[in-house]
């Protein structure tokens, strides 16, 4: 199946099945009547560090522009910041929320401001740790509702609360592990390309160039684990192998499926975006719309990854055959 076809096909798995949309659509009422938790206090310091920097006439002289620009972001991201977001995990399960993608259109709610690294860190980990359940919960919503897949379908709730929880943990330890290896290249990459860049900064230039590639197809490869743990429901290591042999049997159409995915998403946010100025209307009317194109999205990712699963499968039995 093409990258057209999963995608038709997932939007209408989804349109036959309008209850897969109420998950993230209370996660998006959630975040409208909790309070926003803001860390607009520790990014103005460091906004006000970056200000006294650029009243250097040194540093100001290298860049000018640089370090006034990066005060003003940092003052723009504090005053839209919620750490509350974490409830929502895109990344990893393609969780829809127009309110994570378009912090701004919240306006003027209550909130609590967050002035320590400390306590900025524990929210950002508890709320992370929830929006990881909340995904692997909508993931597995999903895939109930696919007729295909190496994962029981049709799970009674004990059953299926067990599989979810499963998910969540395995999720948590691929991440440790990702994290770790990520740190492992991190390191002397960094101390590679910093050694380049005193040696001559064309060359530092051209290695940090391709150590970001690098991390890039790291990441792709990737893209299918967490796929793989609930539609398959992998262990960690298998799912991983799985993502890696996929993404290099089908290298390009995947790169196709995502640049498509994120193209769709993209513009269509661009369009929510405006329909948010109709005021309350327009917010409701762009948070169903965002709630069934990502999810239409998801679902596709789903039929994109187990029917290339199954193509991969059948080239193999002819091959031995």
């Amino acid at each position: 199946m093409g990258i057209i076809d999963s995608i038709s096909t997932g939007y209408r798995f989804v349109s036959q099945r309008p209850g897969l949309l109420l998950l993230p659509l209370l996660l998006d009422a959630l975040l409208w009547v909790l309070p926003r938790w803001s860390i607009s206090p520790l990014l103005g310091r460091l906004a006000d560090f970056y200000t006294e920097l650029a009243a250097d006439p040194q540093l100001a002289a290298e860049s000018p522009f640089a370090l006034d620009q990066m005060s003003e972001l940092l003052m723009v991201f504090g005053e839209t910041s919620n750490l509350a977001q974490f409830l929502v995990n895109g990344l990893l399960y393609h969780v829809p929320s127009l309110l994570a993608t378009l912090p701004g259109i919240k306006g003027s709610h209550p909130s609590v401001e967050v002035d320590s690294i400390g306590a900025a860190g524990l929210l950002s980990l508890l709320f992370g740790l929830a929006g990881l359940l909340i995904g692997a919960t909508y993931m597995n919503l999903l895939a109930q509702n696919l007729p295909i897949g190496e994962g029981q379908k049709a799970l009674s709730l004990n059953i299926l609360a067990g599989r979810i929880v499963r998910h969540w943990l395995r999720t948590i330890g691929f991440l440790v592990f990702f994290a770790l290896g990520l740190l492992m290249i991190y390191i002397p990459g960094v101390i590679g390309v910093t050694w380049l860049a005193l040696i001559s900064p064309v060359l530092g230039s051209g290695a940090l160039f391709l150590f970001g590639g690098l991390i890039m197809v790291i990441l792709l490869y990737l893209y299918f684990v967490t796929t793989a743990l609930v539609l398959d429901d992998l262990a960690i290591g298998s799912a991983v192998r799985r993502s890696i042999h996929l993404v290099r049997k089908n290298f390009w159409p995947t790169v196709g499926f995502v640049l498509l995915t994120t193209l769709i998403s993209t513009g269509m946010g661009l369009l929510f975006r405006q329909v948010t100025q109709w005021h309350t209307l327009g917010v409701v009317l762009a948070t169903l719309g965002n709630t069934f194109i990502g999810t239409g999205l998801a679902m596709s990712l789903l039929v994109f990854y187990r029917t290339r699963i199954l193509a991969m499968q059948q080239q193999e039995t002819d091959s031995f055959a």
